[in-house]
């Protein structure tokens, strides 16, 4: 037992030494857990992908992916949703969503199909006015399955400046408006947040504000892991994409 101890101290004084066995010791140690991270993180990942299918199920039956994706055609609020509390958030899914596409003006509908292709109809465009600015005038958000993607639902928002159709934002990933907040040196629109994904487990929170006319990217943040497949954002990223796993996954 003594020369047992006796070898041990003279490992962990070694340890302890700036020495070449030392450094490959750390360099060793550093990537098994590295090794050991990458693992749990793919377990994680497959644990919570397995979450994603069965709360697909459970809402749309047993998935299968079709040429035709129905889950494209977005979700109208019953209502058209109001802010009430500074806390309130109005997401992409509570605006009321029609196929007026043709009452709008020329000016907007030209601007409109620079962003979505010839071979779609008419009808098949979703617009919704919402009043971005408290202001009175709506401004117009337009929505289609051509302008969507893996990262996402895409978005088109018009504004009207001074008689001219602008475009003031353009963007991929389902979003929410938030009441609360206006980032400094910015103009007092409603701050826009929305989830982008890049592919993979490679996913961006985007807050816009508006500025100089139009919306800007005010931060992006990536999603940590950890958050990203845990059961709260997961539910909140497939209610916001009205769980369009076709476009999503």
């Amino acid at each position: 037992m003594k020369k047992l101890l006796s070898s041990l101290s003279r490992n962990i004084r070694l340890l302890t030494k700036k020495t070449p066995q030392r450094k490959y010791l750390v360099i060793i140690g550093a990537l098994v857990i590295a090794l050991f991270a990458l693992a749990y993180s793919y377990q994680e990942v497959k644990l919570f992908n397995d979450f994603l299918v069965e709360k697909l199920d459970e809402k749309l039956g047993p998935h299968k992916v079709t040429k035709r994706n129905d889950c494209f055609h977005i979700p109208s609020g019953a209502e058209r949703p109001v802010f009430v509390n500074r806390e309130d958030e109005i997401k992409a899914t509570d605006l009321v969503w029609t196929e007026e596409f043709n009452k709008l003006p020329v000016a907007a509908k030209k601007l409109i199909r620079k962003q979505v292709p010839q071979g779609i109809e008419d009808y098949d465009i979703n617009v919704a006015f919402f009043d971005l600015n408290n202001d009175g005038v709506d401004e117009v958000f337009v929505n289609n399955r051509s302008m969507g993607g893996s990262g996402g639902q895409g978005f088109l928002i018009l504004e009207n400046q001074k008689g001219k159709w602008k475009q003031i934002a353009l963007f991929t990933g389902s979003f929410i408006m938030i009441n609360r907040w206006v980032p400094e040196g910015y103009d007092g629109y409603h701050v826009i947040v929305y989830w982008f994904r890049g592919g993979a487990a490679d996913t961006d929170q985007v807050v816009m504000a508006y500025k100089n006319h139009e919306y800007k990217d005010y931060s992006v943040t990536p999603v940590p892991l950890n958050v990203l497949y845990s059961n709260d954002f997961q539910k909140m990223i497939l209610d916001l994409n009205w769980m369009c796993w076709d476009s999503w996954n």
